[in-house]
């Protein structure tokens, strides 16, 4: 028996290491909390949508709601796909649970802002009535850019950065850690391609704030100074 299992060990080494994974590694991180992301929204719209476009004055086109729920799989799928990995290798390179396992992302064609907390994606640029289409492949890293608002809240009291940055307006602090990850997880997993349209979009297609964070992030301390303060967070979340 004992034989039997020193085998096992040495096929399990053995393989995690052809994948370039360490057995550590691997322990390390089946033990480290990752949310599982529901998309959902409704055959005829979700109530958010309706009172939105009723309080904005821009009421939502039926076309656009029938879409969205067609296409509903198809975001789910998009996520699925690249989503997970985002996730993990951001929480595994910072090694602090997630504090949910479980989150429900609503989609919306409101002409309302992305957030975080609840957490709503506009879709409406993924949307055939849109004029100018995002590509499909950024709906995942907009998701994961919201999510990451949640991960990073419990460095805001502990970092020191935020500290140094206090006289700049929340909108940017708020952006310094979840931007790092951005860059981070870009970086780690080579999507040259997604880094290079989301350096754009960040200086030129959004506001100062954005712009400003950005810079703070990749010109001016680099996204590592913000990754070292992330593995200050307390390694676990209460159940």
């Amino acid at each position: 028996m004992k034989r039997i299992l020193i085998t096992l060990l040495f096929f399990t080494a053995t393989s995690s290491i052809v994948t370039g994974q360490s057995l550590e590694n691997r322990i390390a991180d089946s033990f480290i909390q990752k949310p599982k992301i529901h998309l959902v929204y409704l055959n005829n719209g979700t109530p958010f949508d309706q009172a939105c476009g009723q309080a904005m004055n821009k009421p939502i086109r039926q076309e656009d709601i029938n879409e969205i729920f067609q296409r509903l799989g198809e975001f789910q799928a998009l996520w699925d796909k690249e989503g997970p990995t985002y996730l993990k290798t951001a929480i595994n390179e910072v090694g602090v649970d997630f504090p949910y396992k479980e989150m429900q992302a609503t989609l919306t064609v409101c002409d309302f802002s992305s957030m975080s907390s609840p957490l709503i994606i506009y879709v409406k640029r993924f949307l055939s009535s849109a004029e100018k289409p995002l590509p499909l492949w950024a709906f995942p890293e907009l998701l994961f850019h919201e999510i990451m608002h949640t991960y990073t809240r419990s460095v805001y009291d502990i970092s020191p950065l935020r500290k140094k940055y206090a006289t700049e307006v929340p909108v940017i602090l708020n952006h310094l850690h979840s931007m790092a990850l951005e860059k981070l997880v870009l970086v780690k997993l080579n999507k040259t391609e997604i880094l290079q349209w989301l350096d754009n979009r960040y200086r030129n297609q959004f506001g100062h704030e954005y712009k400003r964070a950005w810079e703070i992030v990749s010109d001016i301390e680099g996204y590592e100074a913000f990754i070292k303060e992330l593995r200050a967070m307390p390694k676990k979340v209460d159940e």
